[in-house]
């Protein structure tokens, strides 16, 4: 995982902890949600111009200057917010490249969920589903650590960007991490349907 990452949020794998969840319990489909209509941000296409809603020029200016692709979704759920959005091109000593970048969005409700990069896969974790994006097929996987779940997805694009909810992040004012909600499924796979390629 970027270095820069670290200082933000913590994900959860495996190997090591890198997230705290605690994710509300999964339905075993993975149907699209088709609800009343609500003041959205959704995009119709995926061109560069209309992908990423709630990123400011800059950050977007800032992100499309990374050698790798970004992706973020064309949808939003009402209320929900980009609340950072950073990244950083890093060559290691050793030759090995650590770009990467992190976009945390949050709701009204306190709901989270991050799109960043990450050097895992989805190891020996249990898919639970998958959608049709317009980056192909992305599957759905649960991890649970201590009793708490977390649902992440690998997009298949280069860079191997995650997307997952809920998140750990850390309040800097108190010197503590706080794990926020997680997103309801049917939400989590809307959104998810929605990825596209900003860069």
């Amino acid at each position: 995982m970027p270095k820069f990452l670290s200082r933000q949020l913590i994900v959860l794998s495996s190997n090591a902890v890198m997230m705290l969840v605690s994710c509300s319990t999964p339905s075993n489909t993975s149907l699209p949600v088709q609800s009343t209509p609500a003041p959205t941000v959704e995009a119709q296409s995926t061109s560069r111009a209309e992908a990423g809603p709630g990123l400011s020029p800059a950050q977007v200016a800032k992100l499309t200057k990374l050698p790798i692709p970004i992706v973020a979704p064309t949808y939003l759920p009402p209320g929900f917010r980009v609340v950072s959005a950073d990244g950083e091109s890093v060559k290691l000593t050793n030759g090995d490249d650590d770009t990467g970048y992190s976009i945390f969005y949050q709701g009204e409700d306190g709901a989270c969920f991050v799109i960043n990069s990450s050097q895992d896969g989805p190891r020996r974790l249990k898919q639970i589903g998958q959608v049709e994006s317009a980056v192909g097929t992305i599957k759905m996987y649960e991890e649970v650590y201590e009793g708490r779940r977390s649902v992440q997805s690998f997009i298949p694009v280069k860079g191997n960007p995650v997307m997952l909810s809920p998140v750990l992040q850390f309040k800097p004012d108190q010197g503590t991490h706080e794990a926020c909600k997680a997103l309801d499924r049917a939400e989590y796979e809307r959104i998810l349907q929605s990825i596209a390629i900003v860069k």
